[in-house]
């Protein structure tokens, strides 16, 4: 028990950190990254000062903000209004649209992912109707306002979002 105890202390040492520069309220977990596998190495050091880390540490700050049907922010947001929310911050205008949105910028492919590019889901594996998207952060992974009942968060790209990842965009 004394080991788990150690590994719990230190996730909340991190967490309290990652708060601080990230003005986040809360994670949606507190296992928030074992969970999803992804390193706030980068963020945590500051190493990727680039702008498409800076839309991700902008869209960090809004870890664990609940999931609101039409919400723009910031106290509430669904998927396409965190995207549009935080690409504001950095002069791009986008609509409070999913489908809208995956009609702007410049098209990326899945090998090429960096971090701030946008990520779009479908109906029928990705080929139908775009339902959702996200904001890749790196590591096979993505933050998101969910569906309600759920709060922004960090998720992995797999399983139901693997099997239905349809395209990507780049905005800066």
């Amino acid at each position: 028990m004394e080991g788990i105890a150690r590994v719990m202390s230190r996730i909340a040492e991190i967490e309290a950190r990652l708060q601080r520069l990230s003005g986040a309220a809360y994670l949606a977990s507190p296992y928030e990254a074992a969970e999803t596998g992804f390193s706030f190495a980068s963020f945590l050091s500051g190493a990727d000062t680039g702008r498409g880390q800076a839309v991700v540490n902008e869209a960090m700050r809004y870890l664990g903000v609940p999931y609101v049907y039409g919400g723009g922010g910031p106290n509430g947001f669904d998927c396409s209004g965190l995207v549009q929310y935080v690409f504001r911050k950095f002069g791009v205008n986008l609509t409070h649209y999913t489908v809208t949105q995956a009609q702007a910028g410049t098209p990326v492919s899945r090998s090429e992912l960096r971090p701030g590019d946008v990520i779009f889901f479908g109906e029928n594996g990705g080929t139908g109707f775009l339902y959702h998207v996200g904001i890749y952060v790196g590591n096979n992974s993505f933050i998101h306002a969910p569906h309600t009942g759920d709060v922004v968060k960090i998720s992995r790209l797999e399983g139901k979002y693997d099997a239905n990842y349809a395209c990507a965009r780049r905005y800066i």
